[in-house]
């Protein structure tokens, strides 16, 4: 399911805890879409995120695999 890009999504998003993450990236990749910069896939927590059962998503790494739809 498509996630809305809106501030109270991007206040629930746990993006920039995760290994992967880079600081200084942008955040809620499963809305936005993956990250312009080159990740390197150090585990992932998109399952832990309130986010995951709010909009049905079902698979992880949308910072480098593109966004939920």
């Amino acid at each position: 399911m498509e996630v809305p890009d809106t501030p109270e999504n991007t206040e629930s998003c746990i993006c920039g805890g995760c290994p992967t993450y880079i600081v200084g990236d942008k955040l809620l990749y499963c809305s936005v879409g993956k990250s312009d910069l080159e990740l390197e896939q150090k585990g992932c927590i998109c399952t832990d995120c309130a986010l995951w059962p709010e909009y049905d998503l079902s698979k992880e790494y949308y910072c480098t695999e593109g966004k939920a739809e």
